[in-house]
């Protein structure tokens, strides 16, 4: 069954590059949400860090609609799911 962003984002989670990267390093991330439009250098250490940690990426359309959907007024460039 393919999950969508809406489903995993109701889950526990962790906003914000710091705060996933801070997640990859303490082993509690399983899934990394990335806005498209963010920064290459934010993109390519998302994609570096998935890769090492076995860790699925799912890219959205944007950094706005990431924000909106995890409920904060400014845009969100990366989203953590939790184990």
């Amino acid at each position: 069954m393919e999950r969508t962003a809406t489903e995993l984002l109701r889950q526990p989670k962790v906003i914000g590059l710091r705060q996933v990267m801070r997640g990859f390093r303490d082993g509690r991330i399983r899934c990394v949400l990335a806005a498209s439009d963010a920064d290459g250098h934010i993109l390519r250490e998302l994609k570096s860090q998935c890769a090492l940690y076995g860790v699925e990426l799912i890219m959205l359309p944007s950094k706005t609609e990431l924000g909106r959907e995890v409920g904060i007024d400014v845009d969100c460039a990366a989203v953590g799911i939790l184990r």
